[in-house]
């Protein structure tokens, strides 16, 4: 694809971030030191200039929808900043954030549950134009002139993105429409106050795969006539090389790599992004090679790990990316979990919630257990561990009848610049 002619920067989000806190017994909450939150956006920084399609990508659950909502301010940031057009709209609201709101528009990933079930598609499709009065000055809003012009730029954009016949339709409701046509309407709604930055999250992937190249054309089309820009949300790294100048990818709330989609997708740098493009589908089965998959699942955002958030689940993981004492809780798990491997462990370490964590420490208190033994049994299952995380190990010693497991301290990580993007990788520092 093309490089586009860029303009200024429109979007910048500086540091942003987004928490929401854990509901949880009161009782609980009193005894709890430090209050519990979802890490969804943690520190997140990055700049869309006008006339490009910037990709945020990343697993469901990465934090990619909070990003685009809190980009057009429907969420208020926990902390950092946002830039839209050179203002800083972090602490706005009110009238001011009514008004910024007609030059930012949003397309939600359902186009069945945007759409009011009993609005018209037509009145649905004009509804901005009765809560912003926007293009027609202060008028009587029930003033027949009003209407009559409310309805024919309905139209007209309805059949600018394809919904037709624009008549026919215009008083029908969803659910009249197939899933094309709902996802037509919704692009129209956030068309029509003619926004500056349209925010697409997920704007394909509930369509049948026959008519989602239509729109993501459609989409192209829309951006060259009307000069737009994307923030383009997707699971799917096959769909954002269709639009997309440059990707973002995000995992866990953190952006992991940035840089322009074609040198992305020919020379992937960050383990994650290398993950994400194993799994597009290869329909040569002589060109498909042995996919080097991540392990486990998508820890908890709650306590999310140390240092690199993706070190877990890394085949390029090095002892320095931040192993806890939880990642040796973990592995002791599954390793209890595997009768033909853990033999008689459970006897000699107890079972695993004995264990108790606390940052770079495991510990588990062995009376009435042998310690000598115990210390003996932890360094034969460590012997099974993952490399990395056994040589990140300082110490596993004793301490009042506690066997203590003591982890080294993360190296910092820092988002390093590598050709022409950024990664957040040890392996580049």
């Amino acid at each position: 694809m093309a490089q586009p002619e860029l303009g200024d920067e429109i979007l910048r989000l500086d540091n942003l971030n987004v928490h929401f806190p854990v509901k949880m017994p009161f009782v609980q909450r009193l005894l709890q030191r430090e209050k519990a939150v979802v890490h969804a956006v943690d520190g997140v920084s990055f700049s869309i200039h006008s006339g490009e399609i910037l990709g945020l990508v990343g697993e469901s659950g990465c934090g990619k929808t909070t990003v685009g909502k809190a980009s057009v301010r429907l969420l208020n940031p926990t902390s950092g900043r946002i830039f839209f057009a050179g203002q800083d709209i972090s602490k706005i609201g009110g009238r001011s954030l009514r008004t910024l709101r007609r030059k930012m528009q949003i397309i939600f990933q359902d186009p069945h549950a945007s759409l009011n079930p009993a609005m018209a598609i037509g009145r649905a499709i004009g509804h901005p134009l009765w809560i912003h009065g926007s293009e027609f000055g202060i008028q009587n809003l029930s003033s027949t002139v009003f209407r009559e012009r409310v309805q024919q730029r309905v139209l007209s954009t309805m059949r600018e993105v394809g919904l037709t016949p624009e008549e026919q339709l215009y008083d029908k409701f969803p659910g009249d429409l197939s899933g094309g046509q709902k996802q037509r309407a919704v692009i129209a709604r956030a068309l029509i106050l003619e926004p500056d930055l349209l925010v697409v999250d997920e704007g394909v992937s509930m369509l049948d795969m026959s008519i989602r190249a239509k729109v993501l054309e459609l989409m192209l089309d829309l951006k060259r006539q009307h000069g737009l820009t994307y923030l383009f949300i997707t699971h799917d790294l096959a769909t954002a090389k269709f639009i997309c100048d440059r990707l973002a990818i995000m995992y866990l709330g953190r952006i992991v790599e940035i840089g322009p989609a074609r040198d992305i997708y020919a020379d992937p740098k960050h383990p994650y992004t290398k993950a994400l493009l194993q799994v597009v589908p290869i329909p040569d089965p002589d060109k498909r090679k042995e996919k080097v998959l991540p392990r486990g699942e998508v820890p908890d955002a709650v306590h999310p790990p140390a240092g690199c958030r993706f070190h877990p689940r890394c085949p390029a993981v090095l002892p320095s990316c931040g192993w806890e004492g939880r990642d040796f809780v973990d592995f002791l798990d599954e390793h209890l979990s595997d009768p033909k491997r853990a033999g008689d462990d459970e006897l000699v370490l107890g079972p695993i919630e004995n264990w108790r964590t606390n940052g770079l420490v495991a510990s588990l208190e062995a009376k009435p257990l042998n310690i000598e033994e115990a210390v003996e049994r932890v360094k034969a299952v460590l012997a099974e561990a993952p490399i990395a995380m056994a040589q990140a190990i300082e110490s596993v010693s004793t301490h009042k009848r506690t066997v203590i497991i003591h982890f080294r301290p993360p190296n910092e990580l820092r988002q390093t610049q590598v050709g022409d993007r950024i990664v957040e990788c040890l392996l580049y520092q």
